[in-house]
Order: structure tokens, then sequence, then C-alpha cells
């Protein structure tokens, strides 16, 4: 089956230091990703590869609690994760310095579960994941604005 891929960029007016610790602080990354919560790291460290954490996601309606691992850590450029829960994939997130403040792009591989009922499933599900993306970064501009 072929993942569902979401690719977003946005500039975010602030460092990238400070995106770069936004974005790597687990346990408030609610505070811009509105479809997930309760984040409790569950490896013996909070930086670098192999940090592992659990977290309540929730997007239209399906409520399920998943975890993921750092495979890639380059601090204040390249963070990447693997989906290890229900759905599996990986999401990376990469800053560059930008005129205005940090650009990010944010790509997410999804690969649905459940064979071809969760193939289409996931499609009909990936226009709500973008919006539900873009308002993410929106939230993450406001925040990174508040601590820059």
């Amino acid at each position: 089956m072929k993942p569902v891929v979401i690719d977003l960029t946005a500039t975010l007016p602030g460092p990238r230091d400070v995106v770069w610790r936004l974005i790597t602080d687990w346990e408030n990354q609610y505070l811009w990703m509105r479809e997930a919560s309760d984040f409790v790291v569950t490896s013996q460290h909070r930086e670098g590869v192999g940090v592992e954490a659990t977290a309540t996601i929730r997007v239209g309606g399906i409520k399920t609690r998943d975890p993921i691992r750092v495979d890639t850590w380059e601090t204040e450029h390249r963070l990447g994760i693997q989906h290890l829960g229900w759905v599996k994939g990986r999401g990376d997130l990469t800053l560059e310095a930008a005129e205005g403040g940090t650009r990010m792009r944010w790509r997410e591989e999804l690969h649905p579960p459940l064979g071809i009922l969760g193939a289409i499933g996931l499609r009909a599900y990936r226009p709500m994941l973008a919006r539900t993306f873009r308002h993410d970064l929106g939230l993450l501009a406001e925040l990174v604005r508040q601590t820059a």
C-alpha cells in the first residue's frame, strides 16, 4: 500500500533555537499539536536519537495511544521520528534560517493499518489531517512569537 504523505512548510517568526526548543519539549507539544496530548517520555534520555515517548492522538473522532521513537536528531536542523502505533510511518521536521525567522518543513508519511480498508480510510482522512497540521503550524507560529 502506498503511504499517505502530507508535506507542509511555514515560516515561523523566531530563530531556529526557539523553534527547536518548542518542538522537542515533549510534554508541552500539546500547546501546538492540538490532536496530541498526554505526552510521556518513556526512554531514559530526553534528547537525541533513541528518545521514546507515547502520546494520546485524537483525529476525526478516533483516539489512540501511540508510541514514537526519534531516529534523526540534528540539533536545530532536523528531527525525525518513527510512528510505532496503530498507524505506522514517520514524521520529519526540518528547520532552516529564513528571512523573518525559521522556515520549517513538516513531512508526515503514514502507512495505514487494516489493509485496503485502512488505506481507503486514511486517504479519506488525508484532507482533514492536512488541515489539522496546518492549524498546528499556526499555533506553533504563535508560540514561537510569544517565546522569541
